[in-house]
């Protein structure tokens, strides 16, 4: 396959990731304000995902002699269940557009600082600009969305956990697959039971063509397809230009609320959603460019003298 062709393929993976990323938030905030609940949305997601990622699971295991039992407890807190139950009860009160942003611009953040003080990394010019840029556009959120409702924090905890999840896989060297497999797993062992027999529940009584669309949307796009657009787009665009992916969130999810949600955004909302998008583009990628940057300056220099 030609260079100029993989990149035409790449892309067309990194449109696909991007969008479902975007999607379910705005999927959520549809059943949230329709026919499903928090704990209908959370066990759909992991409900399909388990049933269709535990041969994954059995057969592969954690893919790394590196993490611990505990580390996929943790892992499965984070950014399994309890997150995604979370995010649903936050889309009851806060906007798909706000969710779109907070929720990576404090992943985004926190991934750095947590980076920091557990494995020493150095933040940099080029981190510390995109951390200013992330944290002054979710303060410009709160400016323009009117009053701050419960949901806004829920997301900055949703964030932290996020950026937890990230971190142990990380560290342990965790296939994506597998920790997709384990996270969805382990989260409908545990989850599905308490919500059969002690949650309240809405999806006896929703339309049956809801129950199928975030079934189909939270259990096979986002558990599975999602993952695998996202490694094959960094396969084929190569490491930086993949972990730039989730720095277009923001901006894709405003404009798929609008158009799917009717969701209006004021000027500072937009703004905002721009302004979080740039600083996670710097995260993302600038440190990686600014050494390039610095390289080309040298050689140049190199060749002048």
């Amino acid at each position: 396959m030609s260079k100029s062709r993989n990149i035409l393929v790449g892309l067309g993976w990194a449109i696909v990731a991007i969008m479902v990323w975007s999607g379910s938030l705005v999927m959520l905030r549809l059943g949230m304000t329709t026919n499903l609940n928090a704990y209908d949305l959370t066990m759909l997601r992991f409900g399909v995902a388990a049933v269709l990622l535990a041969p994954v699971a059995l057969g592969r295991g954690t893919g790394t002699n590196r993490l611990r039992p505990m580390g996929v407890v943790a892992m499965v807190i984070a950014f399994g269940a309890p997150y995604v139950m979370l995010i649903s009860l936050a889309m009851k009160t806060a906007p798909a557009v706000v969710a779109g942003a907070l929720n990576p611009g404090v992943m985004a953040i926190a991934s750095v600082l947590l980076a920091r003080a557990v494995s020493g990394d150095k933040v940099g010019v080029a981190r510390g600009v995109g951390l200013a840029l992330a944290a002054a556009g979710i303060a410009l959120f709160v400016l323009a969305g009117g009053a701050v409702t419960t949901g806004h924090f829920i997301l900055i905890v949703t964030g932290i956990m996020w950026a937890v999840y990230a971190l142990i896989v990380r560290q342990a060297a965790v296939p994506a697959l597998n920790a997709t497999a384990l996270v969805a797993v382990f989260s409908a062992i545990f989850f599905l039971p308490v919500y059969l027999i002690a949650l309240p529940k809405k999806i006896f009584v929703a339309p049956l063509p809801d129950i199928l669309l975030q079934a189909g949307f939270q259990g096979v796009l986002v558990s599975v397809v999602a993952i695998y657009s996202f490694n094959r787009s960094a396969e084929l665009l190569g490491p930086v230009a993949g972990a730039s992916l989730p720095a277009l969130i923001p901006v894709v999810t405003l404009g798929l609320g609008f158009m799917l949600l009717g969701e209006t955004a004021s000027a500072g909302a937009i703004v905002s959603a721009i302004v979080v998008t740039l600083g996670l583009a710097v995260i993302l990628v600038g440190q990686p460019t600014m050494r390039w940057i610095l390289s080309q300056t040298r050689r140049r220099s190199c060749r002048q003298g």
